[in-house]
């Protein structure tokens, strides 16, 4: 009856109590408990297990002992839940009804959904709650002909509180009960509101003036099939309270009491006297609507109190006569409502430790919001508060310890969560035909539709014509006008919103509507593609002839002559080509299929300019907005690249068992042909050098299809993995370790390159897995400190087959390079050691050439622009010479000059400063071209040979252009690196 988290059946049954008064009162504190003491109790309860086991307590008398104990174990109920100790696991046992009542509810409505628990269990309405903007104001001033209303200029009325929603101050009858219609869109906050009302009265904080309080799901009471008093339906779902006074009808003893219907819009109320008779008696059985209709008479039971929660298209159900308020759940109005929803939910990330980025993405966050940014708009409803909160969730707070969630898991929790089980009902009557009246379902024929076509015409803004074209389609009978007036009404605003950007469409000069967030037109575009909605007429037509072939139970023979005499030639000729070639129509299904992994595949690979960042960094710039100097003219084209990703991630099993939950069903036989033809694609595209973040965008699609065959599969075809520039994440970690977890021991990379990626000490560790599978590794220009490179041995110790190890510009000092010389040992394939740009000092840096001398394969060191003196750097020449026994000798690259000689790798150590100057230290990079400056008029001066000196004297050219083009960028003040 309970149905405002929608948990499942087996949390249903775990979560009602029904065992002695004794048991009911004691469990809710036998974990606790066992966790504080390491009691191994029985599941009976703490109270009843006293007699039964051993406490290591003083010695007392009996008396004594009981005493001690119950005051020991009230007092540890009281601290560890925060509940009243003498209604729970008090030695008495509870016997008040109301009290009970009390404890089930709070155990229920404390109940985290599933799309709750994923984010690791540690939030709760009273933490996290922020309390939409409620108004006193009549549904008729929220309607028009336009089906589009603004979210600003919301009416200036003082805002009410819960608390206040039956003050009685106007009600002139005082003997009769208040009727409060509580009525918002889809995802205004409505069932959160109830949540937490229900926890404030059970905690006592809320409506004192009621000692019970009975809530309804309308969903459950529209299930029900057999006529049933009030006394026993309360009695069904609320066993405790089958013998309440309140319910009896004598006196105004209900005057106490406060119903809550929610979610009325699901059940069918028909007021007329003629349908719904008349009933004042509790124990008489009636259909369940005619009971709620009855209450909300106030012919039964008037003096109880009713809240009503429905959506705008049902309030007309009830009339006005018997409705003492309309109140509207406004959502989050304005910015200071939204950031306070997000602080109190990413202040709680890591078991409620509130860091430091989450404080950098609240404050990121309330600047795109001030800015009156497409987000602002989303935000007004608290649904896609919670979705912005699970996506930055997904992109910064993922570790190792995370469980297995993506992106398109998120989206599909968020409709599981918005519009779980719905059918499109008309005056709540719902279809026979349930499957194709899903509400979801809907919504993908008719706004996935409409997603679909903007992303094939790479449009985001749609008119108000277009909207009627793809939405209202050709529509024929009252009963499709029916239902597309209830979407309208309470469905497609929570999709579409009017574009933010106080601009008019040029050509029309009409109003220009997008998706509340942008990735929500890709996901369900992606979601209309899955499903094969987006067929070709051939495609429909052999599907519904093959559909009536497989039912008919006559001879196809005889079938077929009575349909050519009533249906056109051309369609009759297909029905003779599936008589003559059965496979027909499963043709032309795997056709289908394999063009939708072309889609996927083509999509995927396609780079553009002007979106060339990774897909997740699109999708966090959609929620922080862009910092920094903004495009002169914004362009409203872009390249969809979540798209193909959300279309391999809803074939993941976990999203298609949500789906069909929503009446979308994805069959497996589907999700195999996609696969296939899919596995070719991917194979053929990824043997190309596709630029960083394309990859990435390959990395994340593998990880969201949760695919493991066909990820290593894929992978094998890939032997280099450059992601350098692209700025790694947590997330983006965990993909990348993830993917490459999926392949063979025996998998290798020939070259891995995370060089400018932004990697930290703490990222390191989650990267552990791919440093397994690569021979060369480029770290380059990521700030790791001692600790990372301590992380970064550790996780090498596992890759044997590792050659060249680059972690040029990475903060190593003295203790890193000393903990490098120790391990080199455990790399008997190392080949090449790059350190040069670090802080390391003449001594360590010997230690370290010496090391690689004892090295069985490492022929060269790089060593420049490190803290080296001269004298230094003559010693590693000489140290880098060839050893007398085995005649191998360590190329050491310090210098562009080897004492009075010009160093034979001076152009590779030029090469690589160019490239890079313009993003490294400007004044250090200076300094250094400065000294192998110096170094090279001493070198030409202690020559007599002209050649030589023009040889000095070339190398010195290209340092002094170096410094030139080095001082120009900083006058200009602009400049990027490559690496």
């Amino acid at each position: 009856m309970w149905r405002f988290g929608r948990p499942s059946g087996t949390e249903v049954l775990r979560w009602r109590c029904q065992g002695s008064p004794r048991d009911v009162c004691c469990k809710l504190h036998t974990r606790a408990l066992q966790k504080t003491f390491n009691l191994n109790l029985r599941s009976v309860g703490i109270c009843g297990s006293v007699n039964r086991h051993h406490f290591s307590f003083p010695t007392k008398t009996t008396s004594s002992y009981r005493n001690t104990w119950r005051e020991l174990r009230t007092s540890m109920c009281y601290s560890i839940s925060g509940f009243n100790p003498r209604f729970f696991c008090t030695y008495e046992p509870v016997t008040d009804p109301i009290e009970i009542h009390k404890h089930k509810l709070t155990l229920w409505f404390s109940h985290l959904p599933q799309e709750e628990r994923q984010f690791g269990g540690y939030f709760s309405s009273e933490t996290m709650h922020v309390e939409p903007l409620i108004l006193e104001r009549h549904p008729d001033e929220d309607r028009g002909l336009n089906p589009f209303k603004e979210k600003t200029g919301i009416s200036t009325r003082p805002s009410l509180t819960v608390e206040q929603l039956f003050d009685a101050n106007n009600n002139g009858n005082k003997a009769r009960g208040l009727n409060v219609l509580l009525y918002g869109a889809v995802g205004t906050g409505k069932s959160t509101v109830i949540r937490k009302l229900m926890l404030d009265w059970c905690a006592g904080s809320v409506f004192s003036q009621f000692k019970l309080v009975l809530p309804f799901s309308c969903e459950d009471l529209s299930h029900l099939s057999k006529p049933t008093s009030l006394r026993d339906l309360v009695g069904r779902k609320y066993m405790h309270l089958r013998k309440t006074p309140y319910l009896s009808g004598d006196n105004d003893k209900a005057k106490d009491v406060l119903f809550i219907f929610n979610g009325m819009e699901k059940m069918k109320l028909d007021f007329r006297i003629g349908s719904t008779e008349l009933c004042s008696d509790p124990n008489e059985a009636l259909p369940s609507g005619a009971v709620v209709v009855n209450l909300l008479r106030k012919y039964l039971l008037p003096e109880a109190s009713i809240l009503v929660t429905t959506r705008l298209s049902a309030v007309d159900r009830v009339p006005k006569k018997y409705i003492y308020r309309y109140v509207q759940i406004c959502g989050f109005n304005d910015p200071h409502r939204q950031r306070a929803y997000f602080t109190s939910r990413l202040l709680q990330q890591n078991e409620g430790k509130p860091g430091k980025v989450a404080e950098t993405l609240i404050e990121m966050l309330y600047l795109n919001l001030q800015r009156e940014s497409q987000l602002a708009t989303a935000c007004f409803l608290p649904s896609y508060c919670w979705l912005t909160c699970a996506t930055l969730h997904l992109l910064h707070f993922t570790d190792t310890k995370s469980p297995i969630r993506t992106l398109t898991g998120i989206y599909t929790s968020f409709m599981r969560l918005n519009f779980g089980g719905e059918v499109i009902t008309v005056d709540g009557n719902v279809s026979s035909q349930e499957q194709q009246n899903s509400l979801m379902l809907y919504v993908v024929r008719t706004v996935g539709k409409l997603a679909f076509d903007g992303i094939t015409n790479k449009r985001t803004s749609f008119s108000a014509e277009e909207l009627e074209q793809w939405v209202g389609g050709k529509t024929k009978t009252d009963e499709e006008l029916q239902q597309l007036a209830v979407f309208r009404t309470d469905v497609l605003d929570f999709f579409l919103v009017p574009r933010n950007d106080h601009g008019t469409d040029p050509e029309s000069g009409g109003r220009r509507y997008v998706f509340a967030v942008p990735a929500m037109q890709e996901y369900l575009a992606a979601l209309y593609v899955v499903l094969g909605e987006n067929k070709s007429v051939l495609e429909k037509l052999t599907k519904e002839v093959s559909e009536a072939l497989g039912q008919a139970s006559e001879d196809i023979t005889s079938l077929l002559s009575i349909l050519s005499k009533i249906i056109p030639f051309r369609i009759f000729a297909i029905f003779n080509l599936l008589k003559l070639f059965p496979k027909l129509f499963e043709r032309v299904s795997s056709h289908s299929k394999g063009r939708i992994a072309s889609t996927m595949a083509a999509e995927m690979f396609r780079s553009e300019d002007s979106f060339n960042e990774d897909v997740l960094d699109q999708v966090e710039q959609s929620l922080l907005g862009v910092h920094g100097p903004q495009p002169q003219e914004e362009t409203y084209t872009r390249a969809f690249e979540l798209y193909p990703i959300f279309m391999g991630g809803l074939l993941h099993y976990g999203n298609r068992r949500l789906l069909d939950q929503l009446g979308c069903s994805i069959k497996s036989h589907t999700v195999s042909q996609i696969t296939r033809a899919l596995r070719k694609h991917l194979i053929k595209e990824s043997q190309k050098k596709q630029p960083p973040e394309e990859l990435m965008d390959l990395l994340v699609l593998l990880y969201e299809f949760q695919n493991p065959r066909l990820t290593a599969e894929v992978l094998q075809s890939i032997k280099t993995i450059n992601l350098s520039t692209v700025r790694m994440t947590p997330h983006k970690c965990f993909v990348l370790s993830t993917v490459l977890s999926c392949t063979s021991s025996s998998f290798h990379l020939n070259e891995l390159n995370l060089s400018s990626c932004h990697i930290t000490p703490e990222l390191l560790q989650m990267l552990w897995p791919a440093f397994h599978h690569t021979s060369n590794l480029k770290l380059c220009d990521n700030y790791l400190t001692d600790t990372g490179i301590s992380h970064l041995l550790e996780a090498l110790s596992g890759n044997h087959s590792l050659q060249r190890l680059c972690l040029m510009h990475t903060g190593l000092g003295d203790r890193s390079a000393q903990m490098l010389a120790e391990t080199l040992g455990q790399h008997d394939m190392l080949q090449e050691l790059n350190v040069a740009y670090n802080n390391i000092g003449d001594s360590v840096a010997l230690t370290l050439v010496d090391a690689c001398r004892e090295h069985p394969s490492i022929h060269t060191v790089h060593l420049y622009l490190n803290q080296l003196t001269d004298v230094g750097k003559q010693s590693l020449y000489v140290r880098g010479g060839p050893r007398v026994k085995q005649g191998r000798r360590v190329k050491v690259l310090a210098s562009v000059t080897e004492g009075s000689n010009i160093s034979e790798d001076w152009h590779p150590i030029l090469s690589v400063i160019g490239k890079n100057s313009l993003s490294w230290d400007r004044d250090r990079v200076r300094e250094q071209l400065l000294v192998f400056l110096k170094d090279l008029e001493w070198g030409r001066k202690q020559h007599q040979s002209f050649w030589k000196k023009m040889h000095f004297r070339r190398v010195e050219s290209v340092v002094r252009q170096m410094l030139r083009l080095l001082e120009k960028s900083s006058n200009t003040g602009t400049g990027t690196g490559t690496k």
